[in-house]
C-alpha cells in the first residue's frame, strides 16, 4: 500500500536541499572510484532541482584549482553535466559545452 500523498511528496521536494559538501563528497568518491578502475575521466551530473548554475560554477572552480581539466557538457531537462579528466600532462582548462 502506498502511504505517501502527492501533497507530502511536493512538500518534501520543496524542502529538499543538498549541501555543497555532499556534492564534494560524491564527486571525490566518483573520481576515486573512476581512477581506481583505470579511467582517465568521469562525467558528473548535478540535479537541476537541487543544484544551481552558481553551485556548479563553484565546483568547477574548485576542480580547476585542484588541476583537473573540466568541460561543461550540454545540460538536459534534469541535469547539469561536467566532464572531469586527469590525463597526464593535460593542462587545467574549462571548455564551455
Amino acid at each position: 500500500m502506498i502511504t505517501i500523498t502527492a501533497e507530502q511528496a511536493r512538500a518534501n521536494a520543496d524542502a529538499a536541499i543538498r549541501p555543497i559538501e555532499q556534492y564534494y563528497r560524491d564527486l571525490d568518491k566518483s573520481i576515486q572510484v573512476g581512477s581506481e578502475n583505470g579511467r582517465r575521466y568521469i562525467v558528473f551530473g548535478f540535479n537541476k532541482a537541487l543544484a544551481s548554475e552558481r553551485l556548479v560554477d563553484g565546483v568547477v572552480e574548485q576542480l580547476l584549482q585542484n588541476r583537473f581539466s573540466v568541460e561543461r557538457l550540454p545540460s538536459d531537462a534534469e541535469q547539469h553535466y561536467i566532464r572531469i579528466s586527469w590525463e597526464a600532462g593535460e593542462p587545467s582548462r574549462l571548455n564551455a559545452g
